[in-house]
């Protein structure tokens, strides 16, 4: 079984947009839409994929929240996502959680904030409260400027702050920050997803050094599709020099101990 903890697709009315809004800086290889990322999943032999919404706007965050309770569905299942600056992102964590989503999605590039901002200090505590994981992206963005808000010292420095918060911290922790990843976070008690960690950013030798010492428990594939091939990501994971537990963790496992869902005794 393998689960693709990091996908994203869009509204068919709006995924041809979004499609040609990044496809400028990074490539693409599904249409954006969620038929595109199925057809993706088949060729490539992934069984369930996560699809990790992100509020672009405030005005958007009860549409997109309704959306994702509607695509909340095998294979594809969607988490929430809030926006910093909404009226009252409290009350759209309490609607998440009662529309049984497991977590959410935020971006500090996209969305213009810090994790060290004291204002939202209240939304972490409630996704604690509620049980909510938190996923985010961190490291360096092509489609943004550095300094970046989600580098691994700042992102071991929140985990400090809110250590019973559980975390998914995107692209190893810090995409091509591979030194700091190992400097601050390797080791720490948060997960770290492997989407967009290919051979044309890391070695495979760092790779499978910090899954080491980071621990393949805490480990969740992933792909970023549709702006990473998930056939090529799988096969790269699959060519590295990982026991077949540490495999099991990192394909499956893992996430579906986060989603909450039965895991299989044997692959």
């Amino acid at each position: 079984m393998v689960i693709d903890f990091h996908t994203h697709f869009y509204p068919d009315k709006v995924a041809a947009k979004a499609i040609a809004f990044c496809s400028e800086k990074i490539g693409f290889f599904a249409d954006g839409t969620r038929a595109g990322l199925e057809e993706s999943m088949r060729r490539a032999g992934i069984d369930l994929a996560v699809a990790l919404p992100v509020v672009n706007t405030p005005a958007n965050s009860a549409s997109i929240h309704a959306w994702a309770v509607r695509e909340n569905h095998p294979p594809v299942l969607m988490l929430g996502g809030i926006h910093p600056d909404e009226p009252d992102p409290l009350k759209t964590l309490d609607a998440i959680a009662a529309a049984g989503l497991p977590g959410i999605k935020v971006h500090p590039e996209y969305q213009h904030f810090r994790f060290d901002e004291e204002r939202l200090f209240p939304v972490w505590e409630k996704c604690e409260k509620l049980g909510l994981f938190v996923v985010t992206h961190a490291g360096w963005d092509a489609m943004y400027d550095p300094p970046y808000h989600s580098d691994p010292e700042s992102l071991a420095k929140f985990h400090r702050r809110f250590p019973g918060l559980r975390l998914v911290l995107a692209h190893l922790g810090g995409m091509a920050m591979w030194d700091a990843v190992e400097k601050y976070l390797a080791g720490m008690e948060v997960y770290l997803d492997l989407a967009m960690v290919a051979r044309e950013y890391i070695t495979p030798e760092q790779l499978t050094r910090i899954i080491r010492a980071h621990g393949a428990e805490k480990i969740l594939f992933g792909t970023d599709s549709p702006w990473y091939d998930q056939k090529k990501q799988l096969d790269f994971i699959r060519s590295l020099p990982l026991s077949s537990e540490e495999q099991e963790r990192i394909f499956y496992r893992n996430a579906a101990e986060l989603l909450k869902l039965d895991c299989p005794e044997d692959e």
